[in-house]
């Protein structure tokens, strides 16, 4: 178990030996930098739990099956993530190599993303996907057509799949709530109270920090009383952010970020690249298509030239996380364009500096829609 949680042998160890010893908590924090496994580590463990023959990887059993697979209907997946970039990465693996394992890794990006719409958590709101609808069927139908052990794709369709699967995902990926809301933390806990016990429960709730005062006054609520046979794991880069009082009930994973030869045996691996640097770099130039730095050098020089219209790139984004990452590749552009002036501390480029650090707060503490925060930041830094 815990084979494919790699360089993190700690954590491994940790949870193994609490599964083996029946000593693990039913609530659980998975704490650390983005990258660093944390998702991983939480589905595997989904499938340790459920397994009916010796917890092995490749074990055969029903579950284990559906774990693998991420169709097993016992376990939750919510909050937030952008699953893009990793959707992109295995398109361009399968577009190379059609073979088994290619197939594998994309059928488990888009069904991370696909696990967001679960019916349980849009109970009584299915108008706001019925948009979607068409959408979600051809990405079930197209992953369950690419599943391991059906017949690979061959000629046009081994370019089109990939490439169609990713579009599709991309008008998912816009569906998801920027804030995970209260009546998905309600509908969860209702669906953990009230189903069978017979298998173990595992609920997933990503990107954890960020939701408003009421989900995380119903998820206070869920963790003070948890369901027998149930597990609940929170996943944040962003510890500081959560509640002490949601804290307090979570027993803390705290993940270690890999090195850099570490990540870079990761891509060699998994996604077989060679050269390309670290796993943040790696999915950054596959985000959107376009790197951060490149949108911040257009922001820039867009702003600079008083240019009303913010690049369009920009109105994308409405992950913390990719936000976070392009105002580090903004501050980073700001600063190399400074550096060759006379005088690096210039009023300018400290209020720059401030400007960024404002529209992280406003984000991040205050809860504001990342597209305005980053509108207002774009007509700070161009005067307009």
């Amino acid at each position: 178990m815990f084979e494919n949680l790699l360089h993190q042998e700690g954590m491994a160890a940790r949870l193994k030996q609490e599964v083996l010893g029946d000593s693990l908590a039913p609530a659980l924090l998975f704490s650390g930098p983005s990258l660093s496994g944390k998702l991983t580590a939480a589905l595997e463990l989904a499938r340790v739990l459920c397994c009916e023959d010796g917890k092995r990887w490749n074990c055969r059993c029903g579950n284990c099956r559906a774990h693998r697979s991420l169709s097993h209907p016992r376990t939750i997946l919510m909050g937030r993530r952008n699953l893009i970039p990793e959707i992109s990465v295995c398109a361009e693996l399968m577009r190379r190599d059609g073979s088994d394992v290619p197939r594998y890794l994309m059928v488990r990006s888009v069904r991370k993303l696909l696990r967001r719409f679960d019916p349980v958590l849009w109970e009584e709101e299915e108008r706001k996907l019925a948009k979607l609808h068409s959408i979600m069927e051809r990405l079930v139908e197209t992953t369950d057509l690419i599943l391991p052990g059906n017949q690979p794709p061959e000629g046009e369709k081994r370019g089109t799949l990939p490439a169609s699967l990713v579009d599709d995902s991309i008008e998912m990926q816009k569906a998801l709530p920027a804030l995970l809301p209260v009546a998905q933390v309600r509908h969860v806990r209702s669906w953990a109270r009230h189903s069978t016990v017979k298998d173990h429960k595992t609920i997933i709730i990503d990107d954890a920090a960020r939701m408003p005062d009421a989900s995380r006054n119903a998820l206070l609520k869920f963790l003070e009383e948890p369901p027998a046979n149930t597990s609940i794991i929170l996943i944040t880069d962003r510890k500081p952010l959560l509640l002490p009082t949601i804290v307090s009930r979570l027993r803390d994973y705290p993940f270690r970020k890999r090195s850099r030869a570490q990540e870079a045996e990761i891509l060699r691996r998994v996604f077989r690249r060679e050269g390309e640097g670290g796993l943040q770099e790696f999915f950054d130039s596959r985000r959107h298509g376009t790197s951060r730095m490149a949108i911040a050098k257009r922001f820039i020089e867009q702003a600079d030239s008083n240019n009303r219209a913010i690049p369009e790139e920009l109105l994308e984004i409405r992950d913390l996380e990719d936000m976070r990452g392009f105002l580090e590749a903004l501050s980073a552009e700001l600063r190399r364009r400074w550096k060759d002036t006379p005088f690096p501390k210039h009023r300018r480029f400290l209020a720059e500096q401030h400007w960024i650090r404002n529209a992280r707060f406003r984000a991040e503490n205050l809860n504001l829609p990342i597209p305005l925060v980053l509108r207002g930041l774009y007509h700070s830094i161009g005067g307009l």
